[in-house]
């Protein structure tokens, strides 16, 4: 019974990590698939393994780059409603192999 129980707290604890809410979707949606959807953007394609060796460099890092632009993207990503915390948010969504 507890190797069950400890299971399935398991399972639900990594299922809630990798959850991602409907406002970070959306801004994915509407500021990020342009780039990260397309593949001859050059930018990292969004739900590929794309994104291991730049998540080795740390979440500070990648926000950092969001928020000033790297290579072609420009600062914010153009996206002027994000916060620091909603770029992260995004970064985790697109960094998701699914």
């Amino acid at each position: 019974m507890i190797k069950k129980l400890s299971t399935g707290l398991l399972l639900m604890i990594a299922c809630s990590a990798n959850a991602t809410d409907e406002y970070s979707k959306e801004l994915y949606d509407i500021y990020c698939t342009a780039c990260h959807a397309v593949a001859a953007s050059g930018a990292p394609q969004a739900f590929t393994s794309e994104w291991d060796e730049r998540l080795d460099k740390g979440m500070t890092t990648l926000v950092n780059h969001a928020i000033n632009g790297i290579g072609n993207m420009p600062p914010m990503g153009t996206c002027a409603e994000c916060s620091a915390e909603d770029l992260e948010d995004i970064i985790r969504y697109m960094a998701q192999e699914q």
